[in-house]
């Protein structure tokens, strides 16, 4: 129940605060994935099912109909995907998995979204979001993770 109210809180969040700051917005930090990445590492593939149901709220919030259905599920996965293959888990394991996921993840929204709408976005932004996202995530990390191992 708590996971349930963090992901509908998340998703509050990212749809209405961030996505003011970054231009188009989805482009805005993902707070879902860094916390569906959190829930992946620990549980495991479990997490899949709440990024079905995370990315589907989010689609439902946002005009991006499909594009977070699709991708947030793809992206926990290659995570954990990535996790199982490493034996050892560490900060640079997690960052490595996590980093390389939310890079497919805007990569990939942005190729979708181009192809479907025109518009023009900012290189810096991407970056800038990117940063963000990987802070937070190495912020979860110390915080609540690494209490975890």
């Amino acid at each position: 129940m708590r996971y349930l109210v963090l992901v509908v809180f998340l998703v509050f969040v990212q749809t209405s605060f961030l996505q003011v700051f970054f231009k188009p917005g989805f482009i805005a930090p993902d707070l879902l994935l860094v916390a569906l990445l959190t829930r992946a590492y620990v549980t495991g593939r479990d997490a899949v099912l709440w990024a079905i149901f995370g990315g589907s709220l989010l689609d439902i919030m946002t005009d991006t109909l499909g594009l977070n259905l699709a991708l947030e599920p793809l992206a926990v996965y290659l995570f954990i995907l990535l996790n199982e293959k490493i034996f050892f888990k560490t900060w640079l394991t997690y960052m490595l998995g996590a980093g390389l996921s939310f890079l497919v993840k805007k990569v990939l929204s942005l190729i979708v979204m181009k192809i479907k709408f025109s518009f023009s976005f900012s290189l810096v932004s991407l970056v800038l979001a990117l940063v963000v996202e990987i802070l937070i995530a190495t912020a979860v990390y110390f915080a609540y993770l690494k209490r975890k191992e």
